[in-house]
């Protein structure tokens, strides 16, 4: 399962529970490890919490065929790019994105499952 930037803010901010959400087989996209340490935090503790976090997930790097992918997300629809390369990072390692914002990716090819940490 590939998760979503929102997945790993919603648990530094403690609103998922980690042992209903860290099970499995679970990576991100590069792009989310870019958006989640990259941020300016006020809070030290909440960016330690995150890069700990990530530095347990398997980081999926951006490859040629994601790049593509990628490229055809984005000449067919209206997405950004960050989100456009999350979601063919699921694509192409063919996992399921948990993911927050369904509608941002819900007009999409259909060809990942969406999922909704908040469902869980």
């Amino acid at each position: 399962m590939i998760f979503d930037t929102n997945v790993l803010i919603y648990l530094s901010k403690y609103i998922l529970n980690p042992e209903k959400i860290l099970i499995g087989d679970i990576a991100i996209s590069v792009i989310t490890k870019i958006e989640v340490l990259g941020f300016a935090f006020q809070n030290s503790a909440e960016h330690d919490l995150l890069l700990s976090i990530c530095n347990e997930l398997k980081v999926i790097s951006l490859t040629d065929e994601i790049a593509n992918a990628t490229i055809d997300l984005r000449k067919n629809y209206r997405i950004k790019l960050p989100d456009a390369i999350i979601y063919a990072t699921a694509l192409v390692e063919n996992v399921p994105l948990l993911t927050n914002n369904i509608k941002d990716f819900n007009s999409l090819d259909g060809n990942v499952k969406l999922i909704n940490p908040l469902d869980l």
